[in-house]
């Protein structure tokens, strides 16, 4: 005889493993990403245009979520892998997407230093922030503080900016949220 109790202990267990399953695809998805990643295959490009197309895709997707994009004139064509580059800023316009809770605003300013030839850019988001205690493993594979994130979105992005001999960081945004900050040389 199956009891009342039994089926819904049944029905918990069949969840969960379930969801263990979906976490585990997930996860090879994104290893089998970062364990191949495809060589970097720089040519002149325009990072305005990049920008501007991971940005897009925000832009008109998000209900409460505002996405906006401070580019500059002057910057010029430079090196750097289209694709590549594009991962990058969807990576960090999603993570920040993620931290906001409830409505709230991303910002994506472009600048370019002719004097030292950076280019950079800052994804800034007002949501809830990162600890100080995380923010020293946030590039490390396999970290994350996301209930269901498999630590490999920014170890890829790091390793992209690296790639192109360039430099992140992550700092507050004040006075609420996160800042990432790459900086980018255009004279290789």
């Amino acid at each position: 005889m199956v009891r009342k109790e039994d089926g819904k202990v049944f029905e918990e267990c069949t969840d969960m493993i379930i969801n263990q399953v979906e976490g585990l695809r997930r996860l090879v998805n994104e290893f089998s990403i970062y364990a191949r990643m495809p060589a970097s295959n720089p040519a002149p490009d325009d990072i305005n245009q990049i920008i501007m197309e991971a940005v897009g895709l925000y832009q008109e997707t998000q209900n409460n979520v505002k996405v906006i994009f401070h580019d500059t004139a002057g910057v010029p064509l430079f090196r750097v892998d289209r694709e590549q580059i594009k991962r990058v800023m969807i990576n960090l316009l999603d993570n920040a997407i993620a931290a906001i809770e409830g409505t709230g605003e991303v910002v994506v300013d472009l600048s370019y230093d002719k004097d030292i030839e950076i280019v950079r850019i800052e994804v800034a988001d007002n949501g809830k922030g990162i600890p100080s205690y995380d923010k020293m493993r946030l590039f490390e594979p396999y970290f994350s503080t996301k209930k269901h994130g498999t630590g490999l979105g920014l170890a890829i992005v790091n390793s992209i900016i690296h790639d192109h001999n360039g430099f992140i960081e992550v700092q507050d945004n004040e006075p609420r949220g996160t800042r990432f900050i790459i900086e980018l040389p255009v004279n290789i």
